[in-house]
């Protein structure tokens, strides 16, 4: 078997089985399953007037912040996974015996796709979710939007933000991973990190009456807000096709470029195990490999 694969194989079994991850990805939405079917079951339904009257109103801001909250969690409980593991590996110094059997590159590559299928798993059972939850307590709603093409091109966009999204802080966490000594010092950095996702969920009543304002637009071409606004505003239907294509590019630019960086961080971190990497160092080996 390839040492990619098992890699990714071992990362993914062991976060399965973190007790934070079966909480979110399976305990949660079941949840809210049967709190929805409870509901449904005492005779209260919406429908699609009530839904159209709820647009026009302050509290319609809910919806787009329940998307934000669930899809922001979504990435950072995954990639945050990948932060904690190679800190933990560099602290215990289990990183050296690591990549004495595998190469840099293959046991970066395949970390990020062990977590990669785990946070897919999250995203496929948080759609069956919502839809299990319109269809109990709005099924009119749901008929309508699964009667149109949007519904399936809106599916489409949020699997593509969403794998984006969790790539770019993936490698982001996974290089302040590489750059930290302590898994407390690396925990501290990355905590920084979970500012930018705020930032959209933050912003959702304000998404709600201006999305299309250039502030709405900024934090939706700028990467590490991106896609949770994208996924705000495709909810909402207020998005420009182009500027979607645009915040996909730009995106997408930003994650091979974090990749890239992070791989190379991860190569002078295993050949220069043990001794201190100044920012001269890390500059020549990011610059020159």
């Amino acid at each position: 078997m390839d040492k990619t694969l098992r890699v990714a194989i071992q990362e993914f079994k062991t976060n399965l089985a973190r007790r934070e991850y079966k909480f979110f990805a399976f305990v949660l939405p079941i949840g809210m399953v049967i709190i929805s079917l409870f509901f449904a079951n005492g005779g209260r339904q919406f429908s699609l007037f009530e839904f159209q009257i709820m647009q026009s109103r302050f509290e319609f801001f809910a919806f787009p912040s329940v998307i934000a909250m669930v899809f922001s969690l979504a990435i950072f409980l995954s990639a945050n996974f990948m932060l904690q593991g190679i800190a933990k590996e560099k602290e215990n110094k289990i990183l050296e015996i690591l990549v004495s059997s595998v190469s840099f590159k293959q046991l970066l590559t395949g970390k990020i796709l062990g977590l990669a299928s785990l946070g897919l798993i999250q995203f496929f059972v948080w759609i069956i979710t919502g839809t299990i939850v319109v269809a109990a307590l709005a099924p009119e709603i749901l008929e309508k939007a699964m009667g149109s093409f949007f519904a399936t091109q809106a599916i489409i966009l949020y699997f593509l933000f969403f794998i984006l999204g969790y790539l770019l802080y993936a490698s982001l966490l996974a290089a302040i991973g590489i750059l930290t000594e302590t898994r407390g010092e690396a925990q501290q950095i990355g905590s920084l990190l979970t500012g930018f996702a705020l930032i959209p969920a933050l912003s959702t009543m304000f998404l709600t009456s201006n999305s299309t304002s250039l502030y709405a637009s900024a934090i939706t071409l700028f990467p590490l807000t991106a896609p949770i606004t994208a996924m705000i505003r495709i909810f909402l239907r207020s998005i420009p096709a182009e500027e979607i294509v645009l915040s996909l590019v730009i995106l997408s630019l930003s994650t091979v470029v974090v990749i890239f960086v992070t791989a190379r961080l991860f190569r002078a971190e295993t050949l220069m195990y043990g001794k201190k990497l100044s920012l001269k160092n890390l500059a020549n080996f990011v610059l020159k490999g």
